[in-house]
């Protein structure tokens, strides 16, 4: 199973979502690629991979299991759809969403941050680490103290966003 925990500090899970505004309740749209890139492929859908998302502001994680998720589909305002049912307390196949600190998340993981001063990543990754990444903002002062023991590892001097790096992960791991 591959796993990705992305790091949202924007998003407010407890506001009424507009589908039509993504990014009036905090960087939504950044979520909805990073879930689309996660389990999308051309013509597939990855059943192999967990994904949690941490929402910052309210301590809620979220978590998707792409060998239980049904009728997601890959286009960000579709996924908002869904997102919103969730915040709201709609239960959808697959995914949950509950209170929950991010140490208690972190805790017990092969965990690797993306970290543009980290190491120039190497072939030492695998399917059972955990690939923390943060979103538009990085990381914030409370979460870098918790993730300082965690193995740096970098993309190069590029800064990607959060689902390209999604992306480039997925295709070192299929290579």
């Amino acid at each position: 199973m591959r796993k990705f925990l992305i790091i949202s500090n924007t998003v407010d899970t407890s506001q009424p979502l507009s589908l039509n505004s993504l990014t009036a309740y905090g960087r939504l749209d950044v979520i909805c690629r990073c879930i689309s890139s996660a389990f999308y492929l051309s013509n597939d859908f990855r059943k192999d991979v967990f994904l949690s998302i941490f929402f910052q502001k309210n301590q809620k994680i979220m978590e998707i299991d792409g060998n239980k998720v049904r009728g997601l589909n890959p286009d960000e305002r579709a996924i908002a759809g869904v997102l919103k049912k969730i915040f709201v307390g709609k239960e959808f196949p697959g995914i949950n969403i509950q209170s929950q600190d991010l140490d208690v998340i972190l805790n017990d993981q092969s965990i690797l941050l993306l970290d543009k001063n980290g190491t120039k990543l190497d072939s030492a990754i695998s399917e059972s680490n955990t690939f923390v990444i943060g979103d538009h903002l990085g990381f914030q002062i409370e979460n870098k103290e918790l993730l300082q023991n965690s193995r740096k590892i970098s993309l190069g001097k590029t800064e990607y966003m959060s689902s390209q790096v999604i992306t480039i992960l997925h295709f070192l791991l299929d290579s």
